[in-house]
């Protein structure tokens, strides 16, 4: 992910510009066929996409939840679930050949539901103004640790369930 110096709302901003970009891609790769581009485009998302994940399971959801209500943002944290499976089965290349349709249809329904998760998270940068300012900062240099830290996705989800 970039490495921002400005706010919070604008490297919220930033990680969904790429989380978007990242599913597109995938969703294009599986909606094509070329398996080979879509295991690209997961080990891809699996790379950038960890610092920005976590931030969001164990920093920002947590606030949200005081502003929204627990269940949504438990909610959003499972939507997190259908784009990890995808790099799951896409990530490390196993050698396994081609996707049957089935499992490719089935991947591709669960990298359109990151999709349409980035996009609905727009949502979140009102929710993200009622955020006092000092607990924005706050929240940014998590943010900025975790990308430091650069963990994949999957290495992440793997700590969590340890």
């Amino acid at each position: 992910m970039p490495m921002t110096k400005n706010n919070l709302f604008e490297a919220f901003r930033e990680d969904h510009a790429v989380l978007g970009k990242g599913f597109h891609d995938l969703s294009q790769a599986l909606r094509a066929g070329d398996d080979a581009a879509a295991e690209a485009a997961a080990s891809a998302l699996d790379r950038s996409a960890g610092a920005h994940i976590a931030f969001e399971e164990e920093d920002f959801y947590p606030v949200l939840g005081r502003l929204l209500g627990a269940p949504q943002a438990r909610g959003m944290a499972r939507e997190h679930l259908a784009g990890l499976e995808v790099i799951r089965a896409l990530v490390p290349p196993s050698g396994r050949g081609t996707l049957d349709a089935k499992a490719r249809e089935r991947l591709l329904r669960q990298s359109q539901a990151m999709e349409t998760h980035v996009a609905e998270c727009g949502e979140l940068f009102e929710a993200m103004g009622r955020i006092p300012r000092e607990e924005q900062a706050a929240l940014h240099r998590r943010l900025l640790a975790w990308r430091e830290k650069r963990p994949r996705w999957t290495d992440y989800a793997d700590s969590r369930a340890a």
